[in-house]
């Protein structure tokens, strides 16, 4: 079993999997100079995450929302309740930090340098950093879209399969639920999800729009938060990816993994991350207590894969305005639909099986449409 793991990246990824590893006995390294910090993100996890990975409850300063208000790029409001169970707005701060705390009370170790690079030597790894040179016999990618593991090991998550998103963390909205809005041509949304340390407001699309985004997001803040107090802003990357051929590309070998932003596992339609980082790091650490890193491609591809493999096949059709404006119509009329929608947001309703659905309750929602 692997004595000396190096984890690079202290984010919900690599943290978790500190923490998971712990539990069975192995107290890994982890490498990051940066967390806890507040990261630019929406912070929204869905009930799905939330029953998967308990843990989460325990994240202080949450928000719990059951509603959320989607509107199309031409305007048309409709209001739907998250099924099942209420989600949850973090501030990423508070996220990364409980996270860590629960890694290092465990037993893993935190090192507080930045890793500019590693290299495989023979059976080891060389991990420098500014400041010295370490040896690991199992490294773990966890830091994020530009991973210096990813880039050293399979190369980086090419500029198509990228996405960018600005936005603020701000006080002054005081809703009960959150705002979805799809804007015409951006193949992204606008947001802003209350959070009980502050509101996250932003805007993302993948790259080629990425000039665009400051006139997208000030449109959206003037129409639904103008009186936003005191602004934070933030910019970020995140893997937005297009072609489902991008995860023939291995995660996992003898000694390394890939996991949460840095394999590129996020959901290509609607950007969620967290609940992909915990899996992922859950799954990396099942395969490393199996004294096997190399399985956790087998793992996660039968976990997750087919999933992000049909959100890569649905994205054009996802934001494609008509199907967009039909789709918000027919919700904001039909019970049924209205539930699909919710579902599908709050993870409940797979990609998978989302189209036979549709058509199987369609003849309910004409009715719903033609009573109403």
């Amino acid at each position: 079993m692997f004595e000396n793991v190096a984890i690079v990246g202290g984010g919900p990824a690599g943290s978790y999997l500190g923490y998971c590893l712990a539990q069975k006995g192995i107290y890994a390294s982890i490498f990051d100079d940066s967390h806890p910090r507040e990261k630019p993100c929406g912070g929204a996890i869905s009930p799905f995450a939330l029953r998967k990975f308990p843990i989460l409850e325990g994240v202080p300063y949450s928000k719990f929302i059951g509603k959320m208000m989607v509107v199309s790029p031409r305007g048309r409001e409709t209001m739907i309740s998250v099924p099942k169970d209420n989600g949850m707005v973090v501030s990423r701060k508070h996220l990364d930090m409980y996270l860590l705390e629960q890694a290092i009370n465990h037993g893993a170790k935190l090192i507080q340098e930045r890793v500019a690079s590693i290299e495989r030597k023979s059976n080891v790894w060389l991990i420098r950093t500014r400041d010295r040179e370490l040896t690991s016999g199992l490294v773990i990618g966890a830091d994020g879209v530009n991973s210096v593991v990813r880039k050293a090991i399979v190369g980086r998550i090419p500029k198509q399969h990228i996405a960018a998103c600005i936005g603020y963390f701000a006080q002054g909205f005081d809703k009960d639920y959150g705002i979805i809005r799809f804007l015409e041509g951006l193949n992204g949304y606008a947001w802003v999800f209350p959070g009980e340390i502050h509101s996250s407001i932003g805007v993302g699309s993948d790259t080629p729009k990425a000039n665009r985004l400051r006139n997208y997001l000030n449109e959206f803040v003037e129409k639904y938060v103008p009186n936003m107090e005191k602004p934070s802003r933030f910019g970020a990357l995140i893997p937005a990816i297009k072609d489902p051929g991008f995860f023939d590309i291995p995660c996992s070998g003898q000694n390394w993994i890939l996991i949460g932003d840095a394999a590129g596992h996020v959901d290509p339609v609607t950007g969620e991350g967290i609940l992909y980082a915990l899996w992922s790091a859950e799954l990396a650490a099942k395969a490393i207590t199996e004294d096997d890193p190399s399985r956790f491609d087998t793992l996660w591809r039968s976990e997750y894969y087919p999933e992000l493999v049909k959100a890569c096949r649905l994205v054009r059709i996802a934001y494609n305005a008509r199907v967009l404006e039909f789709a918000i119509l027919v919700a904001s009329r039909s019970k049924v639909y209205a539930q699909i929608l919710a579902e599908l947001i709050a993870k409940e309703q797979p990609y998978r099986g989302l189209l036979k659905r549709l058509i199987t309750r369609c003849p309910r929602a004409v009715l719903d449409c033609t009573i109403r």
